[in-house]
């Protein structure tokens, strides 16, 4: 992929990882939108408190403006927040990417040493706003960030059925990590009584790379419904 990418553009991806700016724009696209990234501030909490209503529409997730501020340090200290602005100068949508983050039930790998990943940690678009290709944009645009910056790979967790984002995803190169046929899963508590199965997506960008499960992984048939083979050990699995 990287050979798609011009020097002009490699050193632009550069330049981003390095920047901290409160709100910059660094393209514009051909339908007059534009992608930027966002630093910590404390006006930006309010835009990233918006923005994430989404996951709390669909976990179920309490996002007051405490959580918005622990979210947007956590992913500006550890990684790039990138923006999706329309046409008229809203911010529709958002792509948090942190660097090198421990999954939990993947171990990603090669036989040298341990590879450098950037992992999509949120992907959220307003509800108003949806089928208009803000994600789309912006997962293109992280790989694009992750080859520029020599990132080994990159990868996403998306919920294990009746995921749109798994389909942006998939467009976008990313392959679910499979091991002997069967999908690699894991089961993510939400909050104290309410929680879901997810999947991993990921796209390595150079050879010998491998996607492995760990010992607290469970296991996914590949079929329509993709009902989990291995059964988790607490007892809120009867809250799905």
């Amino acid at each position: 992929m990287k050979k798609y990418m011009t020097q002009k553009q490699i050193e632009l991806m550069k330049k981003i990882k390095e920047d901290d700016s409160e709100l910059k724009i660094w393209q514009i696209l051909e339908n007059g939108c534009a992608i930027a990234t966002m630093g910590y501030s404390e006006k930006n909490i309010l835009i990233i408190k918006k923005l994430l209503k989404s996951f709390a529409e669909q976990y179920h997730e309490i996002i007051d403006y405490k959580s918005a501020k622990e979210e947007l340090k956590y992913v500006t200290d550890n990684g790039k927040i990138f923006l999706y602005i329309d046409e008229n100068g809203n911010i529709i949508s958002m792509n948090e990417c942190v660097y090198n983050y421990e999954n939990e039930t993947v171990e990603f790998c090669n036989s040298n040493s341990k590879p450098k990943n950037l992992y999509i940690y949120g992907l959220s678009t307003e509800k108003k706003n949806r089928g208009k290709g803000a994600c789309t944009a912006l997962v293109n645009y992280a790989i694009c960030y992750a080859l520029a910056n020599d990132f080994d790979l990159i990868y996403a967790r998306t919920d294990l059925n009746g995921s749109n984002s798994e389909k942006i995803m998939q467009k976008a190169g990313m392959e679910i990590c499979e091991y002997e046929d069967k999908i690699i899963a894991e089961w993510v508590d939400v909050s104290e009584t309410k929680g879901d199965y997810r999947l991993h997506m990921w796209l390595p960008f150079k050879e010998g790379l491998n996607a492995l499960p760990k010992k607290s992984a469970l296991f996914a048939g590949k079929g329509k419904e993709r009902i989990i083979q291995k059964q988790h050990k607490t007892k809120i699995l009867k809250k799905i």
